[in-house]
């Protein structure tokens, strides 16, 4: 995995714009999840237990991004629920950020979280760490996905450009345009 270099040179994003939504079913993860997006500075943090009230966060809140859990116990599936998205005729859904977290580690879970159009997956136990530095590639860049046959697919280094550009089978999303400050 690639480092990227803000994070060693003492750059922050801030990430202070973003409305972001926390999908677990254990209230444990969510309560940390919400104290670690707290402290970077997130002011609007929704959280569902269920993939029933997720999809009612998604309709009525319309989050820029999902923290989601692979497992969702008796609440649901999160893969389903990505696939849900991913499917949804409406641009404003199907083009949602999306980073799936679950405890699993192997190869053929990362496969599958990159078919279903994750945008990035990250393993429990979740370090603030990696939570920030994934969270902060989703500010200040645009996000490319390729339509598939009835559903959207995130590409790698999107292109920038501000607003939202459908060309056959390549959809461009700007994201939140926020500069990194220096900490001093």
């Amino acid at each position: 995995m690639e480092r990227d270099e803000r994070f060693d040179l003492g750059y922050y994003v801030g990430l202070d714009a973003l409305r972001i939504a926390v999908v677990d079913d254990s209230p444990y993860f969510r309560k940390i999840a919400l104290t670690m997006l707290a402290a970077f500075g997130v002011r609007t943090v929704l959280d569902a237990s269920t993939e029933s009230e997720a999809w009612r966060l998604i309709e009525t809140e319309r989050p820029d991004l999902m923290l989601i859990d692979w497992n969702l116990g008796t609440g649901g599936n999160g893969a389903s629920l990505v696939d849900r998205i991913r499917c949804h005729p409406d641009l404003r859904v199907s083009t949602l950020a999306v980073i799936l977290v679950t405890a699993y580690n192997s190869r053929r879970r990362m496969l599958e979280a990159a078919d279903l159009g994750a945008n990035s997956l990250i393993l429990k136990p979740v370090s603030a760490r990696v939570l920030y530095e994934r969270l902060s590639r989703f500010v200040g860049q645009n996000l490319l996905y390729e339509r598939r046959p009835g559903r959207l697919r995130p590409l790698q280094r999107p292109p920038s450009g501000s607003e939202p550009v459908e060309t056959g089978t390549r959809i461009r999303v700007p994201r939140l345009n926020v500069p990194p400050k220096s900490q001093k």
